[in-house]
């Protein structure tokens, strides 16, 4: 009887970590985002929305990106002009991003670097 008892809860003991892993496994990417995977640290895809599997403990996700239309606030400047006329200059960047694994790793912060190219351009 105590053979059977220890079998009984070794046999549970698996069936939660399979549940565990198959809940890790199990990825639900929301409208108007993608999600990289990474595998051992490395890009391997990306996710769009919808249900996908992954492999647990191996594939992990790397960055969640926003694919709709977003907005940045470009802050206040004062400038001078040629004939030296101060100038206040406000501004506002309307960006989508396109491509998922291009804006995740080649760029380290991206809405940081969109903010400075927008600023040195205003």
């Amino acid at each position: 009887m105590d053979i059977s008892n220890n079998y009984i809860l070794l046999m549970l003991i698996c069936l939660g970590m399979v549940m565990i892993m198959l809940f890790m496994a199990v990825k639900s990417v929301p409208q108007g985002q993608e999600w990289t995977v990474e595998r051992f640290g490395k890009y391997l895809r990306t996710l769009d929305p919808g249900l996908h599997i992954i492999i647990p403990a191996i594939d992990i996700i790397g960055k969640k990106l926003n694919m709709m239309e977003q907005t940045i606030d470009i802050f206040d400047r004062y400038t001078i002009t040629k004939d030296n006329a101060t100038v206040h200059v406000d501004g506002i960047i309307f960006y989508q991003v396109v491509n998922a694994a291009q804006a995740a790793y080649q760029v380290k912060n991206f809405d940081y670097a969109l903010r400075k190219l927008a600023m040195t351009n205003l």
